[in-house]
């Protein structure tokens, strides 16, 4: 294996474990601020995705409206989880299994009503600098890509911050932990997890825009960017946003190491053997623990 393709390999893991961790960092910030497991967050992407494309390529808008577009509907989607899934199951004392599988039905819907309205063709969509290329050491890596990264990154820093020094924030955590408190203290439960869905909601639509023009748009996206965005999330740790990155970042690498080393038909094995192994001694996740308190 030469420099240059072990160069190659490492920014395309960059680049997939940004995009599992932007995924899982969804699936934490729902599971951190309600304690449900949300297996509709790939297909909240790919909403996103399929609202920035109709607006930015079928009816003309601007790129950037056609970003903001999808963030928002990834936002509203989130809000209707909460609003027509969550909260009836609740109402009717459902358990998180249930909880779980309603969710992942709401995603079989999505992907099914993608494939009604897309088919089964893959369509792309414009990213951030076009289809230019930075060099590194003889390799090549999207503007796309390198934007993908710092937006995750500020967007991971803006939710610490959050967490830790808002009124909202505190109160969407106190609620999570400790319902029956936060109800003695004033909060609203049932308004915090339907914020909380709106957040996780807004940080999908926000992947689905940034992740669509590296793979484009088709309908089983969604299931495919759970399963590894679920990954990622819990190798960092379910609570903790920091760790669904980092645990995608570890992932994407794992995965594009393999591919240049053993076999690319190999390289899932390697990746779930990878979070087999650290379950076992991790059972919270690298930065499980940290996150419960907060980090």
């Amino acid at each position: 294996m030469t420099f240059t393709l072990l160069i190659q390999s490492i920014l395309a893991g960059l680049t997939n474990g940004f995009v599992y961790g932007l995924i899982g960092l969804g699936i934490a910030v729902a599971f951190r601020g309600a304690r449900i497991i949300n297996a509709m967050q790939g297909d909240v992407a790919l909403i996103g995705a399929v609202m920035a494309y109709s607006a930015s390529v079928s009816f003309g808008l601007p790129m950037p409206v056609g970003f903001v577009i999808g963030v928002v509907a990834g936002g509203l989607t989130g809000f209707l989880v909460d609003r027509l899934m969550i909260r009836p199951t609740l109402k009717r004392r459902g358990s998180e299994d249930s909880l779980l599988l309603v969710t992942l039905g709401g995603a079989f819907a999505v992907s099914a009503a993608v494939l009604l309205y897309f088919g089964r063709d893959s369509y792309p969509i414009p990213g951030i600098g076009g289809n230019d290329i930075v060099d590194v050491f003889d390799a090549s890596m999207r503007v796309h890509a390198i934007w993908l990264i710092v937006i995750s990154l500020a967007v991971v820093a803006a939710l610490r911050w959050f967490y830790a020094k808002t009124l909202v924030g505190q109160a969407l955590l106190a609620a999570s932990i400790d319902p029956e408190g936060a109800l003695t203290l004033g909060i609203n439960v049932g308004r915090m997890r339907a914020l909380t869905f709106g957040l996780g909601g807004l940080v999908g639509g926000l992947a689905g825009v940034l992740v669509a023009p590296l793979i484009n748009i088709q309908y089983e996206m969604g299931l495919l960017l759970t399963l590894k965005g679920f990954a990622a999330a819990i190798l960092g740790g379910l609570s903790s946003p920091f760790g669904a990155i980092f645990g995608g970042v570890l992932l994407g690498l794992v995965e594009s190491l393999a591919v240049v080393t053993i076999s690319s038909g190999y390289k899932d094995v390697v990746s779930m053997t990878l979070l087999i192994a650290i379950m076992i001694v991790l059972p919270q996740g690298l930065f499980g623990r940290r996150g419960r308190l907060g980090g």
